[in-house]
């Protein structure tokens, strides 16, 4: 009752670290990534909410990129703690062993990694192509994005406005609107705003036009409104492939064997699959035999080795569509390194024992 006890404390600490590692780095990048897409609102005119929600979206593809590697972190933290603060001993001395304690720690990366599977599978694709889809179908908001001075501006697909004054405070002159096959010249302007929607507010201009028989016809007039809710940004709509569900992905890769295809449908299936061996790694930092081993240096080793083992499989997983070689490598390694590592550990603690 005691071990079950312990082991479940165990789980539980290494859980919230794992937890708290993986929300703290992913809101660090998130947060960047945000900024990043500031743009969308200072230069291609969405509004608030539809950055608000476009952003959102993006949280669950950024925690599926960290998983591995907040992984690795929380584990040397949580064993860190528990070497720290003495706890790990009373383990030893409750007849819980390091290979036992490796076994929950393995068993954790499994859970670990099928939630893994579940973000690259659905949940990251799903609300990556959410994402797209929010700013693509939006309509032009922030109209002072769009009238900037002393510049052509066309965030809008199939407009381009040139303003040669702008007072900030939503009065224009000199106004050049390129539509399609239609130009509108305007000596003065105002921006308007109504129901959350922007309108142009034209005075004293012009409108060309290239009417059916390719002539161009002028309309002179005193007063017009050009609205822009009729048009999108260039945000394109066709989604990317890290944006396509994983089952069309499988089945069109069958039809047409773009190795495209296979690419994505490897990183989605394989890059969960390191995280177990990365777990197997991280338990040999429970040694703790300073006179074989520094136990600083071994984790200062076993850190830099799983960080090389988690580039190595973006980069096996890149070449895998190469040449076979990397292929056979790619889909040996996860099972193959696991058994090696798991039988060296198991060595380990044996020597250590001995010693």
């Amino acid at each position: 009752m005691f071990k079950n006890k312990l082991q479940n404390y165990f789980i539980l600490e290494t859980l919230k670290s794992y937890l708290f590692v993986l929300a703290s780095l992913s809101l660090l990048i998130w947060i960047t990534q945000a900024t990043r897409y500031l743009y969308l609102v200072t230069e291609t005119g969405l509004s608030i909410k539809v950055y608000a929600e476009y952003v959102f979206f993006l949280i669950p593809k950024v925690i599926s990129q960290l998983m591995a590697i907040s992984f690795m972190i929380s584990i040397f933290l949580n064993i860190i703690k528990f070497q720290t603060t003495k706890e790990i001993e009373i383990y030893w001395i409750s007849g819980i062993s390091k290979i036992d304690i490796s076994k929950i720690i393995i068993f954790i990366s499994f859970f670990i990694a099928s939630i893994s599977l579940f973000f690259t599978f659905f949940l990251a694709p799903a609300s990556s192509l959410k994402s797209r889809e929010s700013v693509a179908n939006s309509e032009f908001s922030f109209i002072n994005a769009l009238v900037k001075e002393k510049n052509f501006n066309s965030p809008l697909k199939g407009l381009t406005i040139f303003v040669n004054e702008n007072d900030n405070k939503g009065n224009l002159k000199k106004i050049y609107i390129f539509e399609n096959n239609k130009t509108i010249i305007s000596q003065t302007g105002k921006v308007l705003v109504s129901d959350d929607k922007n309108y142009l507010e034209l005075n004293n201009g012009v409108i060309h036009e290239k009417n059916s028989n390719n002539k161009i016809e002028s309309i002179s007039f005193e007063k017009t409104l050009y609205d822009f809710t009729n048009f999108q940004t260039k945000i394109t709509k066709t989604p990317k492939l890290q944006e396509i569900a994983f089952i069309k992905i499988l089945n069109d890769y069958k039809k047409n064997k773009n190795i495209q295809y296979l690419l994505e449908i490897h990183k989605r299936i394989f890059s969960p699959l390191f995280i177990p061996l990365i777990a197997i790694l991280c338990c040999f930092i429970l040694h703790d035999n300073n006179e074989k081993i520094n136990s600083n240096r071994l984790k200062i080793i076993i850190f830099a080795f799983g960080t090389i083992l988690i580039i190595s499989s973006n980069i096996i997983i890149n070449l895998s569509i190469k040449n076979n070689f990397f292929s056979y490598l790619l889909y040996l390694s996860p099972p193959l390194l696991g058994c090696i590592f798991f039988l060296r550990l198991k060595n380990f603690f044996r020597s250590e024992l001995k010693k």
